[in-house]
């Protein structure tokens, strides 16, 4: 038996919070209908079911927790101003439940900015964002907690429902809530643009579209509010429309979340396979696909040494054993005595789709760490002169193969036809006494592995 506290099953506490939501709207629906709240029923079931699929696609994304919190105050807000509209404003109940309609507002406001902020991956844009960060967490924490106490806020949100345990505001309480309240709702608003602003500068690929798609949910929206301000003179229709905002940036994580994978995938036909630094390139990848550092590694199953890592470092961290990498690794088998690791710094679970894409790029790895392995032969067994009964066109065309190339491209590559390019092959393999294989990119592992075998060399890692 294992130690510590058992752990939940996945997915368990989003799901209650999910189904806590659906209760309280359908709770609170069922008080009538109030238009001007219905927006918050809304947002709560659109935040909550974003943010609860956003988990369950990777599990611990921070913007998934945002919004799922957020969701469940919107959630907490409609429910208890439904029932302070409806009922009996005598009745103490119903006090404690407008009581808590309206002072968590400011709280839901400043959940939702720190949600824009973060937007799309969880992270702020930079460093330099802490000190707002900071602030609003203060003016909101300050705000509610003067919501709270007294009931400056009930007139604002239409309740005539008396305060469960205070009377009306006293002078100061309700001079400082004037001087704090609206200001930093406005602050808050006027941060959304801000934030995404700032990100859409320093973002590129796949994080510019998520930001286009929060956009475009944002604009349809706000022309929403504009016509039934102009038309109808009620902020109502916009208010109805803002839900989907929550929805379209759901899809818009979900959906960078396979571009990035997909991305990560296809990083090699994008680069090409004489690209300078493979393994450098892969761990960018894989980086930036899992949202975390990553790095590759080459040596034994006792040393391995780190050959690519990204983001870069400029140190190299000590030769380790396959034993003491960390959880979030996925070791790869190579030829002979040779081993590999892909590594990932995560240190939260990964989900089932970070697994089976984890899985992939580790089948990826094991191609560049032979690729990486074979060329480092080829140059060893060249300076040996271990190849000098090769020709120079057939160590020409060994080197290619090395590289993985089919005997088709290595006639793209040297500019000759099948029927030069293919004697070439057949006289390596006689030369090397081997039998000839299937043309595919097996037979120069076997090539190589014959040499390193024969001649007892083991490749060594050339120093820049």
């Amino acid at each position: 038996m294992t130690g510590g506290p058992p752990r939940l099953p996945r997915g368990l506490v989003p799901l209650l919070v999910v189904s806590a939501v659906v209760l309280l709207v359908t709770w609170g629906l069922a008080q009538g209908v109030w238009l001007t709240n219905l927006h918050n029923g809304l947002l709560a079931l659109a935040f909550t079911l974003v943010g609860a699929y956003v988990l369950h696609q990777r599990r611990s994304h921070p913007e998934g927790a945002l919004l799922v919190v957020a969701g469940a105050v919107q959630a907490v807000m409609f429910w208890g101003r439904q029932v302070g509209h409806a009922g009996d404003p005598t009745s103490v109940p119903v006090q404690w439940a407008a009581w808590l309609g309206v002072w968590p507002i400011a709280l839901g406001i400043g959940l939702v900015t720190l949600a824009v902020i973060a937007f799309p991956d969880g992270r702020m844009p930079s460093l330099r964002w802490r000190p707002v960060v900071a602030v609003v967490a203060a003016l909101t924490i300050t705000c509610s907690t003067l919501s709270l106490l007294w009931p400056v806020e009930y007139a604002a949100a239409g309740l005539a429902v008396p305060h469960p345990f205070a009377g009306p505001a006293p002078d100061g309480v309700a001079t400082l809530w004037s001087a704090l309240a609206h200001p930093t709702y406005v602050l808050c608003q006027v941060l959304w643009p801000v934030a995404i602003w700032l990100r859409w500068r320093g973002a590129s690929g796949d994080v510019r579209r998520q930001l286009a798609w929060l956009l475009l949910a944002a604009a349809v929206a706000l022309t929403v509010l504009v016509v039934g301000l102009a038309g109808w003179r009620t902020p109502t229709p916009g208010l109805l429309a803002v839900p989907l905002v929550p929805l379209v940036a759901g899809l818009a994580i979900v959906h960078g979340q396979h571009a990035a994978a997909y991305a990560a995938l296809t990083w090699l036909s994008r680069r090409g396979p004489a690209a300078d630094d493979l393994p450098t390139d892969l761990a960018r990848a894989t980086s930036e696909a899992l949202g975390a550092p990553a790095s590759l590694w080459l040596g034994t199953a006792d040393r391995l040494q780190v050959v690519g890592t990204w983001p870069p470092t400029g140190l190299d961290p000590e030769p380790v054993a396959a034993a003491d990498l960390p959880a979030a690794s996925r070791l790869v088998g190579l030829s002979g005595s040779r081993a590999g690791a892909l590594v990932v710094g995560r240190t939260d679970p990964l989900s089932t789709a970070d697994v089976r894409l984890l899985d992939d790029l580790a089948a990826q790895a094991a191609l560049v760490l032979e690729h990486l392995t074979l060329r480092e032969l080829v140059e060893g067994e060249r300076r040996a002169g271990h190849l000098a009964g090769l020709t120079p066109r057939e160590q020409e065309v060994l080197e290619l193969m090395a590289e993985g190339l089919s005997n088709a491209a290595i006639c793209e590559r040297l500019h000759l036809s099948v029927k030069t390019v293919e004697p070439a092959v057949g006289s390596v393999f006689a030369k090397l006494r081997l039998q000839q294989q299937p043309d595919t990119n097996r037979r120069v592992l076997a090539v190589l592995a014959h040499l390193r075998s024969v001649e007892g060399l083991a490749p060594a890692r050339t120093e820049e």
